[in-house]
């Protein structure tokens, strides 16, 4: 038993020597560094976009019809013809008209030769100044009848109001026609309007002084990768009492590719927020990418790619719409802390969040 305990103290002892007698492994620290989700301002993530349903619409039409009744003599273009201005589209039998033009004539020509004699014998005293005033009267209203009569003669010709394509043919030849009856509609295609709603919490962002680039542009179903860029029209200034939103008028050149045409449905995207290049100008970003600091100042954190450190930078916020705020104060390309920036120390390193949860 004497032997067992001393045998154990040995073991004991001869353990302790060999572990004090070995090194310890030398340890290394590494400073902390908080993962962070960012963005680059000016990239794809860093406007705020919206989309928009819109019809295509012709840049100016019009359903052109005869301004009298009558039977439809002949018929000079077909649907789908691009036509002038001023050119002849379709006639009305003009044998009614004519005769009536002649019965006034004559009518004229009474009142006409009445109303010179009647001025020779009004300053000779043969009639009274009452007669005179009444045949001069009648020569008047035969010279108005006559000048109408050759004014719905001339109405039995149809002319295009303006150069453009015949879209619709609304009648046959031969058929009686009345006044004012749709005989074409006439569209001028060689632009093209489109007409978005825009709800009351959007109009305030509209730029109606910015002309066509890449921040406003239509796209459209059967045409991939293509993208049309639009101009700003005209915006009503009174929402509609049911929707409570905003007509907005757009306007784009007609395609040369592509026959786009009235009536056709488009997708308007519209980057409310347009991108900027200058540091001096607002920049988009996200709301959550502005916090307050100690002094109550708005800050963005700006991360230093090549430290991977977290720097403050104070900025002049500006407009928000929705999650999207525009700032004073950054320049395109800095790369901004977007969610964990209300946990940053200045000059603590980072990292990006994993790929899926990292905006670039």
């Amino acid at each position: 038993m004497l032997k067992q305990t001393l045998s154990y103290n040995a073991f004991v002892l001869a353990t302790i020597f060999f572990l004090n007698g070995c090194e310890e492994p030398p340890q290394t620290f590494t400073a902390p560094s908080r993962p962070v989700k960012t963005i680059v301002i000016g990239g794809a993530s860093s406007g705020d976009s919206r989309t928009f349903p819109a019809i295509v619409d012709a840049i100016q039409k019009a359903d052109i019809s005869f301004r009298v009744s009558g039977k439809i003599q002949k018929i000079l273009v077909k649907e789908g013809d691009d036509v002038v201005k001023g050119q002849l589209l379709a006639e009305l039998d003009p044998t009614d008209f004519k005769i009536k033009l002649k019965d006034r004539q004559a009518s004229f020509d009474t009142a006409k030769a009445n109303y010179n004699r009647a001025k020779k014998l009004v300053d000779k005293g043969v009639i009274s100044k009452v007669d005179h005033d009444k045949i001069r009267a009648d020569f008047f209203t035969a010279q108005s009848g006559m000048d109408e009569a050759k004014q719905e003669l001339l109405y039995t010709e149809l002319k295009a109001n303006f150069t453009g394509q015949i879209a619709k043919r609304h009648v046959e030849n031969f058929e009686e026609v009345s006044g004012s009856q749709t005989i074409f509609s006439l569209e001028d295609v060689t632009a093209l309007k489109l007409k978005i709603d825009v709800p009351e919490n959007l109009i305030i962002a509209v730029d109606k002084n910015r002309g066509a680039d890449r921040d406003l542009y239509a796209k459209f179903d059967n045409i991939k990768d293509q993208k049309f860029p639009l101009k700003f029209s005209e915006a009503t200034t009174k929402a509609d009492p049911s929707t409570k939103t905003f007509k907005i008028t757009l306007t784009m050149d007609a395609s040369k590719d592509y026959n786009i045409l009235p009536g056709m449905t488009a997708t308007v995207i519209a980057e409310l927020f347009p991108s900027e290049t200058s540091s001096n100008t607002a920049i988009p970003v996200p709301v959550s990418a502005v916090i307050a600091n100690s002094q109550k100042q708005a800050t963005v954190w700006v991360i230093d790619e090549k430290t991977m450190t977290a720097t403050p930078k104070s900025v002049t916020p500006g407009l928000m719409i929705g999650d999207v705020m525009q700032v004073e104060g950054l320049t395109t390309g800095d790369r901004i802390v977007i969610a964990g920036a209300a946990f940053l120390r200045k000059d603590m390193k980072v990292t990006f969040l994993k790929t899926g949860e990292q905006a670039e």
